[in-house]
């Protein structure tokens, strides 16, 4: 066998590489600009998403109250398909002038910004009812192995809670469901690789192109499958490799009088390669998609003088950027720029030192002083409360029953275990009695379900207000009319909206919300400290989820691990090793860059 038959992956990574290194500059520019583009759109279908929620009188958008707002206003919800059908527009152009921009630079042009713009739009006379449905069952197929490569804040908005992933880890079933859903799209995306340059290159219609492509890409899926991995991995480790030497001389630095300066330079090496590598995987993507057959030629004039042009465009914003990250480099290095949350016990437990929800593990959590013990309160069959969290007993108990199906004796007899450990199920008066003489304030989470009477938050807030308002405990839910209702029969009460996923910043007067991290961004935080509201995330698990709250300014963090997380910000304040908070910046780097 051949060498050229043997070695097709790496002389396609080769290749690649080639092109790459050699236009970086212009690559670079070209990414970041289409990103400021976008931002600007993204900015834009925020304040409609904003003016919609407003004129419907809509506090928030969920899947809690999905089915009312498809009753109550049919009008808001077909001008919210109408910009959801906008996005994917955008990401179908964002796809199309990065094809354009490419095949200049495969045929040696400079590319000339403003008739890609021109083209990209002629590409959307194509675009017909037919071919707009067909993209968006793509997209939605080919996401899964498209995000390997291309990532933009278009994209970045596309993923699963974390919340949800572990549900669907624990359950093997769905496991095996969602893993065969990222097959059959990583396969069906194969196999429609070559649409898009075909329908934006060669103007195919989308049933030519289809067509084409199936054939195309006949006994060649795993060819490119090939191609794409060694790229991914190739690519992945370079970088890795430079962000280990910055690392490291950062390490020595740190032992120098020039520790600071040394830093803001390294954090910059860093930033450049993070910058570098979202480009590379994207022109990788891009290149991987190129169908073997002739493409059209560039259609757009190349001239020393626009050539002269460029140059200036790119040492102009390269030099531009540097003096930007330099600044930020500085106030992030110097603290300047990132929160000091509060933290937060999930569930009365630090590292499963006990059973959630139980007093034993509460009395061993308040010792450690954190700012609140969040817990769970649910209502018995006898209108009572209770400290639990699931919605049935099987989990922490082996019993196929509810807690609204048991009375409060019954359910104060049984035993729940966890992490080795075993306790009663507690009343909250007693859990409440308990946090009051360990002088622990509470962060009560309202459970609610179909089954609770019609009075249960005005029953919890009648009984326990005020010993709520003395310990200074806090009161949040994921169900929107409970918090709504406690806010209004409660109003000096802190009262949050626990949201599980970002779709929209929500229209309330309550004192702030809990968002989970996976979607949570700085705009949402921003915005919420606009109107005098605190955000909590959840959950904080790990040093780079932390430092990337604290970059976004979180007010507070829910977390399983207490202890950890508490070490991990004395250090910070105590010890600030540069080369561990660039450490720290490296693992969010591409997720701060996308929001």
């Amino acid at each position: 066998m051949s060498k050229k038959k043997r070695l097709p992956s790496l002389r396609f990574w080769l290749g690649a590489n080639h092109l790459f290194w050699r236009f970086w500059p212009q690559i670079l520019v070209f990414s970041v600009l289409m990103n400021i583009l976008l931002e600007g759109v993204i900015i834009g279908l925020r304040w409609l998403t904003a003016k919609l929620m407003v004129e419907f009188n809509v506090a928030y958008l969920s899947y809690t109250n999905i089915g009312e707002i498809v009753l109550d206003h049919p009008l808001m919800v077909v001008l919210l398909v109408v910009l959801l059908l906008l996005v994917l527009l955008l990401v179908y152009w964002q796809f199309t002038i990065f094809m354009l921009f490419v095949n200049e630079l495969q045929h040696d042009h400079q590319p000339h910004f403003r008739q890609l713009m021109r083209q990209s739009a002629q590409r959307f006379r194509q675009l017909n009812g037919k071919t707009f449905l067909f993209l968006i069952l793509f997209f939605i197929l080919a996401l899964p192995a498209v995000s390997l490569f291309f990532s933009t804040q278009l994209l970045s908005k596309v993923v699963i809670p974390n919340f949800i992933l572990t549900f669907i880890d624990e359950h093997t079933l769905y496991a095996i469901l969602l893993f065969l859903f990222y097959l059959g799209g990583l396969w069906l995306g194969l196999r429609y690789l070559y649409v898009l340059p075909l329908l934006t290159l060669n103007r195919l219609s989308v049933q030519q192109a289809r067509r084409q492509s199936w054939q195309l890409t006949r006994h060649r899926n795993w060819a490119n499958f090939k191609r794409g991995l060694l790229a991914t991995l190739l690519g992945g480790l370079i970088f890795a490799v430079i962000n280990g030497l910055l690392y490291f001389l950062q390490v020595g630095l740190d032992q120098t009088r020039f520790a600071l300066p040394g830093a803001m330079i390294t954090m910059l090496g860093l930033e450049i390669a993070s910058l570098l590598l979202a480009s590379y995987s994207t022109i990788m993507l891009l290149l991987l998609m190129q169908p073997p057959v002739a493409l059209a030629q560039p259609q757009i004039a190349d001239t020393a003088k626009h050539r002269r042009f460029w140059r200036i465009l790119t040492w102009t914003f390269l030099s531009a950027t540097v003096a930007l990250l330099l600044a930020f480099n500085f106030g992030y290095l110097k603290g300047l720029l990132t929160s000091n949350p509060i933290l937060i016990s999930h569930r009365g437990v630090d590292a499963g030192n006990g059973v959630q929800n139980t007093i034993p593990a509460l009395e061993k959590t308040a010792r450690k002083k954190p700012a609140f013990i969040e817990m769970d309160v649910q209502e018995t069959k006898d209108g009572q409360f209770i400290c639990f969290h699931d919605p049935t007993l099987r989990q922490l108990a082996g019993r196929s029953e509810t807690p609204q199906q048991l009375t409060l004796a019954q359910l104060q007899k049984i035993t729940v275990r966890e992490h080795g450990y075993q306790a009663k199920i507690p009343s909250f008066d007693d859990y409440l009695a308990s946090a009051n003489k360990a002088h622990q304030p509470l962060l009560v989470e309202l459970k609610v379900t179909t089954h609770d009477s019609p009075n249960f938050t005005k029953n919890f807030i009648r009984r326990y207000y005020q010993a709520l308002k003395q310990n200074d405990s806090q009161i949040q839910s994921l169900d929107y009319q409970t918090v709504a209702q406690a806010k209004k029969l409660a109003p000096d009460l802190f009262v949050d909206y626990i949201m599980p996923y970002n779709f929209a910043f929500p229209e309330t007067n309550l004192n702030g919300y809990a968002m989970e991290v996976t979607t949570l961004n700085s705009y949402f935080v921003d915005k919420a400290h606009q109107q005098q509201q605190l955000v909590y995330s959840w959950d904080v698990n790990d040093q780079a989820t932390l430092n990337k709250m604290q970059l976004y300014g979180v007010d507070g963090i829910i977390t399983d691990r207490y202890s950890a997380m508490k070490q991990i910000l004395a250090q910070q304040k105590d010890q600030p090793h540069y080369a561990a908070l660039i450490n720290s910046f490296t693992d969010i780097a591409g997720s701060v860059w996308a929001d």
